[in-house]
């Protein structure tokens, strides 16, 4: 019986001591090193699911299209204070008409005419990489114009010009105007309809 009970210690005294050593040795493991996870140049994780379209917008921005409300931010019947704020028009140096205002940068070959409020009134585009919805621009052909707009095309023949291809696009409120000249569109207004007619009757611009 004695051996029996002295066995019984002996096997509690060695499972305990195994106890203790593994608590030991687990004890005594460095800990496991976090996964690294790849993140993007903005610093979320390469595999976000984050939705493009809710990322910020272009900091340049917005696309500028010649429409017949404006270009980009730029709208007929904004003050001049609006237009002039952000520096991209601005008067030009020695200009003798105060009503003129001259694109800058992005703007560059746009010119607005304001009225007597001190408000957009016209938008004129004079050169430069810009383009309509459809894809015209100052320097297209006149075949890429009739083809780009169809029967929305109407020409306006002047009294005193009855040779000049100048045309108007929309009827109401606001319009795209278009000159022609050797095959080629010269200018793009933007105005309304009966503004557009009426500068196409008095010829080119003066100021």
């Amino acid at each position: 019986m004695r051996r029996t009970r002295t066995g019984v210690v002996i096997g509690l005294v060695v499972v305990l001591a195994l106890v203790v050593a593994g608590a030991v040795w687990l004890l005594n493991q460095p800990e496991p090193t976090p996964p690294v996870v790849a993140a993007s140049p903005s610093g979320a994780p390469a595999d976000d699911d984050t939705d493009p379209a809710a990322a910020d917008p272009d900091p340049a921005g917005p696309e500028l299209l010649i429409t017949p409300e404006g270009i980009g931010g730029l709208r007929l019947g904004a003050s001049v204070a609006a237009l002039t704020g952000d520096g991209s028009l601005g008067t030009e140096p020695g200009e003798a008409c105060p009503d003129r205002l001259v694109g800058n940068a992005r703007l560059a070959g746009v010119v607005v005419h304001t009225a007597g409020d001190g408000t957009a009134a016209m938008i004129l585009v004079e050169d430069g990489p810009l383009s309509t919805a459809d894809g015209i621009g100052v320097g297209s052909t006149a075949a890429a114009l009739r083809q780009a707009y169809g029967v929305r095309l109407v020409r306006h023949t002047a009294e005193n010009n009855p040779y000049a291809e100048n045309y108007v696009v929309g009827d109401g409120a606001a319009g795209l105007g278009f000159t022609v000249s050797q095959d080629a569109v010269g200018k793009i207004l933007v105005a309304p309809t009966d503004v557009l007619r009426a500068v196409f009757d008095a010829g080119e611009f003066h100021c």
